[in-house]
Formats: C-alpha cells, structure tokens, sequence
C-alpha cells in the first residue's frame, strides 16, 4: 500500500501577548501546547527513534542556529509519527513553508522545507519525495504544515524579535486529524527572513483567510487528535495549483505561471490573495496592463470587503517618499488612482495606517508613520477629492512590525509601510 507524505506552508500559534497588535512579531510562552517535553537535538542523519510513549506539554527550547533547530524539530516531529505511519511505502510531498505573520515564503523558510525533505530521506529510506500537486492530494496523503515566525521571548513591547519560532504538525488527509506536533526555536542572526521573488513583488501581503484557516490547523489549541480546520483542507486542491503557479512564477516562467493561476481561481477561494496576487504581478510583468488594473480592483474590493486591505506601499528607510526601485513608481500610481475611486464609492470610510521599521527611536517612528500616512492621504484626495470626507490617518510607529528586526533593507521593507483599514462614519 502507498501512503503519500505532504510538506505544506506555515503555522503559528498566538499564544501569549502579542507586540501590540495581532500582526506584530509574536511573543513566546514557556508551555504552549500538548506535545511531545524537551527532546534532545537531532541528527539528520541518525536512525530513526522510537516514537514517545507518552505526550506531555510543549516547552520552548532556548533558541539554537536555525539549521540545528529544524534537525531537532523535524527529528522529534518523524518520531512522534512512527506509530501512524509504520513502516509502508511513502511519498513525501514539500509544499514550501512561510512567516505565519506575514503568509509568505522567505529564503530560510524554503531552506526549512528543504532540510524537513532531507531528514525524512535519512530517516526512513521508504520515504519518496514528490511535489505538492493536485495528483498527492487525490491519494489522501499525510500533510505536514509548519513556519518560521519572529517572536520576543520576553514578551517585550516593541523590541526587536530575540529568536525564530519553529511549528510543525502533521495532518493525516485520510482522517482529517492532526497525528503529530512540534515546536522549536532558532536565533535570530542564523535565520534570513528576506521573501522570495513572488512575495516580494506581490502588491499585498497574504495573511487572508486560507492563511488563517492553515493557522488555526496548527496552533496550540489543536491538539494531536483533533481535526485539522475543515476550511483549510477544502481549500488545498487549490493550494496545490498555487504552488505550481508560485513555482513557474520564481523560476522566471511567467506565462506558465499566469496559466496555472488563472487554473487555480475556480479552486481556491473567492478572495485567496495569493491568487489575486499572482494573476496581477504575472499580467502586470506580461505588459497586460488593462488585466492588472482589472485584478488589482478586485484586491481592493475584497479589501474593502473584509475592512482591511494590506496593499504594500512600501516606504525608504527614514523618508516619507516611496521606494522607487524598477517600476514601483509607475505601479503606484497606478494603485494610488484604484484605492482612491474605490474608496469613494464604498459607504464605509477608510483609515490610513502608517508604519516604520524598528531603526530608531520610539518617538520619531511615531511621527514617521503618521507622516507617511498623511503623505498617502494627501495622494489619495488627489486623485478623487470626494473621498477626501471618507479618510482619516494614524501612525503606530514600529509597534505592529511583521518583522522587526530593523534592519531597514529588503528584509524589513514590509514594515515601512502603510495600509488601509476600513472604519465606521462618525
């Protein structure tokens, strides 16, 4: 008998207080959740354990280098899982994993998905590794979901993240259930959270609610036994064309990659913004510009829909001007003008939020980011001064960062940001 093994995107739990705000970089309780008690590292290379015999609680490790940390995690994972999986045939299918704070794939977490691949080849020479598609998932495979968040081990307001929290669970697709979870934690300097070509050049960012529902899969309060989120798995016949669309798209294939999202549209769900996304920057970089304009409207509209739109107009470090790298200039322009006429003819009104990197002092971030965000209001009225009753602006400074650690260069270019929150009249 085949059992096929999947390797999905990213998982966090929210446990314990968050910087601020929701979307800040997380801070990290000492016991978290149902699992398996401060197992010792792990090998890559080593035999395969036995699994466990009794579940007790999740306890954070002390952050070690990421690549040690994914060897303990994935090595303790495996083991847990033995008794489910046994000693059949397998296929092991790596969807890559993500930041849970922001949706998106970085370079460390595709190493992360990567190493989990070589560990499960060391371990148990019947597993197979195969890509997420729509075939895997026709043969109700076992799905391991997993992330790599910023978190503040000292539950610190507005600091800079201390270390990377490591999730993994497995979901067994034949039930439905989790079977298996992990938790670990990596230091921050062995991690790089730069995102990969489609999330960088992606107009939002993507924690919608396929994200959410893969989250709620896999944080604390699903325990080893429980179903996994009944949304989530309806939706992952089209996460796998997804995958394969974000895979064309990185590996410079942009014509194949817009086939394979507009494939994935009918699958997915109505508001996926990974899709979204993927039909603008594909027809946008295709010179199908009337397409973009079209695609992107729609983003603003599920925004307006669902009171927050996370588009990424994206700031220079310290300055209240854009960044003006190849053709953003000319796309938000083009945002701008959409933003604006849309707003307009919403009934709610439209609150500006500005952002700012964790450089500098916690005053001048705070004055930054209502800069920022008069700067784009102003913009906004520009374009269509009936809107102009509908907007107010804010400023939070660095208190909601998706990343934090200040290093204001590609790494942190999500935090230099403003977005757009819709908000009753007054």
């Amino acid at each position: 008998m085949l059992v096929t093994l999947v390797v999905s995107g990213g998982c966090t739990s929210p446990t314990g207080p968050v910087a601020s705000s929701p979307s800040a970089p997380t801070s990290v309780p000492s016991v978290v959740a149902p699992a398996i008690a401060k197992a010792p590292a792990a090998s890559p290379a080593a035999p395969l354990a036995a699994a466990p015999s009794a579940v007790t609680t999740f306890v954070a490790p002390a952050p070690i280098k990421f690549e040690d940390a994914i060897a303990r995690a994935g090595g303790q994972l495996f083991a847990q899982a033995v008794p489910q999986i046994g000693n059949e045939s397998r296929v092991l299918v790596v969807d890559p994993l993500i930041d849970a704070n922001t949706g998106g794939q970085t370079v460390s977490t595709a190493k992360m998905g990567e190493q989990l691949e070589s560990i499960a080849k060391s371990r148990q020479a019947k597993l197979t590794v195969r890509p997420l598609t729509r075939e895997a998932l026709a043969q109700k495979p076992l799905l391991l979901i997993g992330t790599l968040t910023p978190v503040t081990v000292e539950r610190s307001i507005d600091t800079v993240p201390d270390a990377f929290r490591v999730w993994l669970t497995l979901i067994d697709l034949r039930s439905g259930k989790v079977i298996a979870k992990q938790l670990d934690r990596a230091t921050v300097d062995s991690v790089n959270p730069e995102p990969l070509p489609f999330y960088r050049d992606s107009p939002t960012w993507h924690k919608d609610k396929t994200v959410l529902g893969y989250i709620n899969s896999c944080q604390i309060n699903t325990k080893i036994g429980d179903p996994a989120d009944p949304d989530y798995l309806a939706r992952l016949p089209g996460a796998a064309v997804v995958n394969e669309a974000i895979l064309a798209y990185d590996g410079g294939k942009v014509p194949l990659a817009n086939k394979l999202y507009k494939e994935a549209e009918p699958l997915a769900d109505p508001g996926d913004l990974r899709v979204l996304n993927g039909l603008y920057v594909t027809s946008w970089q295709l010179g199908q510009r009337d397409a973009a304009r079209d695609v992107f409207g729609r983003l603003v509209d599920s925004g307006l829909e669902l009171k927050r739109l996370p588009v990424k107009l994206l700031f220079q470090p310290g300055k209240t001007e854009f960044n003006t790298i190849g053709d953003l200039p000319q796309q938000y322009t083009m945002w701008i003008a959409s933003i604006a006429q849309k707003a307009g003819n919403t009934p709610s009104c439209v609150r500006v939020v500005g952002h700012t990197s964790r450089t500098g002092s916690a005053r001048a971030n705070e004055v930054l980011s209502r800069q920022r965000a008069e700067a784009v209001r102003r913009m906004l009225e520009h374009d269509n001064r009936a809107v102009a009753a509908k907007l107010s602006t804010a400023g939070v400074g660095s208190r909601e960062a998706l990343v934090g650690l200040g290093t204001d260069d590609v790494r942190d270019a999500l935090d230099r940001r403003v977005e757009f929150r819709v908000v009753d009249c007054v």
